[in-house]
């Protein structure tokens, strides 16, 4: 198999299966997961009715992988070019499922509502409009950004720029922006043939600096941590060497998995860095870390995937998800492949 295309394989699929593995214990802490399912939670079952999945089959994927699908589906219709019209109708498309819609969260539903022109007016008489909304700094726009640096192989700038062209519709300030861009410029240096992963997590953090820095002039500033500085303290925690269930715990307690951005995409890289090279124990982590599994888990199978390919997630997981979620993870795959085997690498 080509390497590349094994990567973009890998990130799909890990991906799709952080996020419904992770459905079933979003919201719980990792204590509760633990009590709840007589374990911690290393397979597709049955969402609790206690959680935003309640109803759906096992497998089923959330927002958080539904709208990445719908990023990839607009980035090989547009052939790669992305450009805000084509970033509002990925979002606008994904909008018109509501087995999806019905996980979206209160920023990226506002932000639909007003491309619909649905929402109403804010601006009002003696109505109080903050300096900083700092509320909005959360994970939405970098749980479904991973598509953008796989067609951005080893380009780091060129996945920061579509990031941010993604963005701008629904997650506008620089602290979601940050997150967002360390996630796609993690993805998208995996891809380079032999990138190891220190280099994924430079790069991370590369994205997360850069991101912050042209997001504070093109979007709203917010008032919130440094997602930068906090992936470089998550990933001395990863390799604390506390082992694998001490670990969880003490990013959990100290970084935090939560809607955040400035506590879930650190924690993405603190977990990538307590599981070197095992792709399905690092997703594990995220699922059973506690709060915003779903997410956190979409996002470590994402890089991870991209980094070490399909590796050790267990085969009958792809057809299961493609099935109960009427997905052709092979086709978007293929789609988002045609698109960087004609992009040349970075020196």
């Amino acid at each position: 198999m080509n390497l590349i295309y094994g990567s973009i394989c890998g990130s799909i699929y890990g991906a799709a299966v952080g996020d419904a593995m992770g459905a079933a214990t979003e919201t719980r802490s990792a204590e509760m997961i633990r009590e709840h399912f007589g374990g911690w939670v290393d397979d597709l079952l049955l969402p609790p009715n206690d959680c935003f999945a309640h109803g759906c089959p096992a497998g089923s994927v959330t927002d958080d992988f539904s709208l990445a699908y719908f990023i990839a589906l607009e980035l090989i219709a547009c052939k790669g070019q992305m450009n805000e019209a084509a970033a509002k109708r990925a979002v606008l498309s994904w909008a018109e499922h509501p087995e999806f819609t019905r996980f979206a969260g209160p920023t990226t539903m506002a932000a639909i509502q007003m491309m619909r022109g649905e929402a109403p007016a804010i601006h009002q008489e003696n109505t109080l409009v903050l300096a900083c909304d700092n509320m909005k700094a959360t994970n939405g726009a970098s749980m479904k950004i991973f598509p953008v640096g796989l067609i951005h192989p080893d380009d780091l700038d060129g996945a920061i720029r579509d990031t941010i062209t993604v963005c701008m519709p629904t997650h506008a300030n620089n602290a979601s922006i940050s997150g967002a861009c360390a996630i796609s410029s993690a993805v998208a240096k995996a891809l380079k043939p032999c990138a190891t992963l220190d280099d994924v997590i430079r790069a991370g953090i590369y994205g997360a600096g850069e991101g912050l820095k042209i997001g504070s002039k093109l979007a709203a500033r917010l008032a919130v941590a440094s997602v930068e500085k906090r992936i470089k303290l998550a990933v001395e925690i990863g390799r604390c060497g506390l082992g694998w269930e001490k670990t969880m715990l003490e990013l959990r307690d100290v970084i935090g998995s939560g809607l955040a951005v400035t506590e879930s995409v650190p924690c993405v890289f603190g977990i990538l860095a307590a599981n070197p090279g095992d792709l399905f124990s690092a997703i594990k982590m995220g699922v059973n870390i506690g709060n915003d599994t779903d997410t956190v888990a979409t996002m470590v199978g994402a890089v991870g995937g991209a980094l070490y390919g399909e590796s050790n997630i267990p085969d009958r997981f792809f057809s299961i998800i493609e099935h109960v979620n009427h997905m052709d993870l092979h086709k978007i795959a293929d789609g988002l492949y045609r698109i960087q085997e004609n992009t040349p690498y970075s020196a």
